[in-house]
């Protein structure tokens, strides 16, 4: 079972990745953010998954690349 204190959600991860919530569950459509199902349907991000995205994407930006 998943700790709910390193569960974040959708609107959650788009604050830490600076993207919109819809951004954030296409990111997890294409494979590059995994998601968990809650039982309401909700997507649910694990908090470090969201934390090594942002880190990707600051590196990317920083070396010039723009992929979310």
């Amino acid at each position: 079972m998943e700790d709910p204190e390193q569960l974040l959600t959708a609107s959650d991860a788009a604050r830490i990745l600076g993207l919109s919530r819809d951004m954030v569950r296409i990111l997890a459509h294409k494979g590059r953010l995994r998601a968990l199902r809650a039982a309401n349907g909700y997507h649910l991000f694990r908090r470090g998954d969201v934390e090594e995205l942002a880190r990707l994407r600051a590196a990317e930006k920083a070396s010039g690349g723009v992929h979310a």
